[in-house]
């Protein structure tokens, strides 16, 4: 027994009370010293050798966009412009979210009502709807911007009556005057340029009226504030609270420069290899050499001085007296491999690695669908959780208002609809197919999924399919294509009633 138990239990009988608040004070330290002692611990929380270089300050989301988003953003649009890698990886990632446009297909109890809702959509969506492109061409810039700068923006321009008339403009996150970070009355604030009320709802946005970088600029500091109502702004939340986004090559744009770096040596090397050809050194007393005078620079006044670069095949002559030692440098066996791996590792944040080099020289089937796979889950949440509710669903909820209002029918405002995705590239069709038709046969995918995958409207193409084998039938043909009436080996479906016409001579 311990001096702190023995006073405990002497002073128990006259102060419990003091005795319990003893007994707690103890465990607590007890606690803390078993901390300090390393009894449990994680190991990444410590403060020593192993950590000492770690920076692991304290922020929130909105701390780290509004000290880093502007530099990001920077770093990102370099990238896409000058590095090929980078530049690959971005049109690549595009061209798998995008591609070709993600198209609302309308659902409605009404055929007419959703037949009518489709028409309207497509008429707008395939005009100039920002006076230059469609609205795919738009979506385009939007999916691409968000990864090169962190967000994008679609301001919906204002006609007479104050609503939405049709017409978009785009908008980079340059474009949002970040200036504007302040508390306002009420719990309403202003965070790096968006006005978000007490429920942390957007309520607008201030932005400029020209790019602020614009060569030309009408407006150097102005901006307005726009009501969110009228603003789409699409961007990647990581954390909760954020309200502005961060370059996607923000952690890989170290390693694409150091690749990029390292690549230029690489050249040099290879370069200043090819110059070496021959060094003529002539003895005591020589004035000249044999081979001829060497051609001196025409930058150089001093009369005698030799040229201080090099060329394929050049040969040096020196003064008398004069040596010279060259660099010989020696290609390194790993360079490749080691260039290899970091683009893997930064196409693990973008594309798989066959599509941003080209290089398939170490792919097989099996590796090459696991990469597409995997891309595939990383295409799904980008497509479901920012393209989709940020910049698609906005847009049609819109149209449809628009388009309630113009015909006085609200059904317009209750639509559902489903996506029509950019097409998926198959890495072996007989193979992935077969594999896509046992889902389908077993009931674990439906046609209407397979379809919108592939970026085609069910409803558009169950007609179309209903409409050509009207025509096979009225003038009696039968397609190796067509199941209802051949197998896949050509054998016809007797159970399915065709008949071949009775003019028909052959045995098949």
């Amino acid at each position: 027994m311990g001096f702190g138990d023995f006073i405990d239990q002497a002073i128990e009988p006259f102060a419990p009370r003091w005795a319990a608040d003893r007994a707690r004070a103890r465990m607590m330290f007890a606690g803390v010293k078993a901390a300090n002692d390393e009894v449990r611990q994680y190991e990444a929380a410590q403060r020593g050798r192993r950590t000492a270089g770690w920076n692991r300050p304290a922020s929130s989301a909105n701390l780290e966009t509004a000290r880093d988003r502007d530099m990001l953003a920077r770093a990102g649009q370099d990238l896409a412009r000058n590095n090929k890698y980078a530049g690959s990886g971005i049109r690549q990632l595009v061209a798998t979210l995008w591609g070709d446009g993600i198209q609302p297909q309308f659902q409605h109890e009404n055929e007419q009502v959703r037949r009518t809702a489709q028409d309207e959509w497509d008429r707008w969506a395939e005009g100039k709807v920002d006076g230059k492109g469609d609205w795919y061409g738009h979506g385009k810039l939007i999916t691409r911007e968000m990864i090169v700068g962190g967000e994008g923006l679609t301001l919906w321009r204002p006609g007479k009556d104050g609503l939405p008339d049709g017409r978009v403009l785009g908008l980079e996150g340059a474009h949002i005057d970040a200036r504007h970070s302040i508390g306002l009355s009420g719990g309403t604030r202003d965070n790096q340029g968006i006005r978000v009320n007490e429920d942390d709802e957007i309520e607008g946005y201030w932005l400029y009226r020209e790019h602020p970088n614009e060569i030309f600029r009408f407006s150097l500091t102005d901006s307005q504030f726009v009501k969110a109502e009228f603003v789409d702004h699409v961007f990647e939340r990581q954390r909760f609270g954020q309200y502005r986004g961060v370059s996607w090559l923000g952690n890989v744009a170290m390693t694409l420069k150091d690749v990029e770096d390292i690549e230029d040596a690489t050249r040099l090397r290879e370069k200043v290899q090819a110059c070496l050809a021959l060094i003529v050194q002539p003895g005591e007393g020589q004035a000249g050499s044999p081979l001829g005078v060497q051609k001196k620079s025409d930058d150089n006044e001093r009369q005698g001085q030799l040229e201080e670069s090099l060329r394929p095949g050049m040969i040096a002559r020196l003064q008398p007296g004069e040596t010279m030692s060259t660099v010989n440098p020696q290609p390194s066996s790993t360079t490749v491999e080691f260039i290899r791996q970091q683009i893997a590792a930064v196409s693990a944040n973008m594309v798989p690695y066959h599509l941003m080099t080209g290089d398939v020289s170490q792919a097989n089937y099996s590796g090459l669908r696991a990469a597409m796979n995997g891309s595939y889950t990383l295409v799904d949440d980008w497509q479901q959780n920012e393209l989709i509710p940020l910049f698609v669903r906005p847009a049609w909820k819109r149209r449809m208002a628009v388009l309630a209002m113009k015909t006085g029918d609200r059904r317009y405002l209750n639509l559902k609809a489903t996506y029509a995705l950019p097409v998926r590239r198959l890495v072996d069709p007989i193979k992935d197919l077969m594999g896509e038709v046992m889902e389908i046969r077993s009931g674990l995918k439906t046609i209407s999924k397979s379809l919108g995958e592939r970026g085609i409207n069910t409803d558009d193409h169950m007609a179309e399919i209903g409409r050509l084998n009207g025509i096979m039938d009225k003038l009696g043909l039968a397609f190796d294509s067509d199941p209802r009436k051949l197998t896949d080996s050509g054998v016809l479906q007797k159970p399915a009633g065709f008949v071949l016409p009775k003019d028909d001579t052959t045995n098949n």
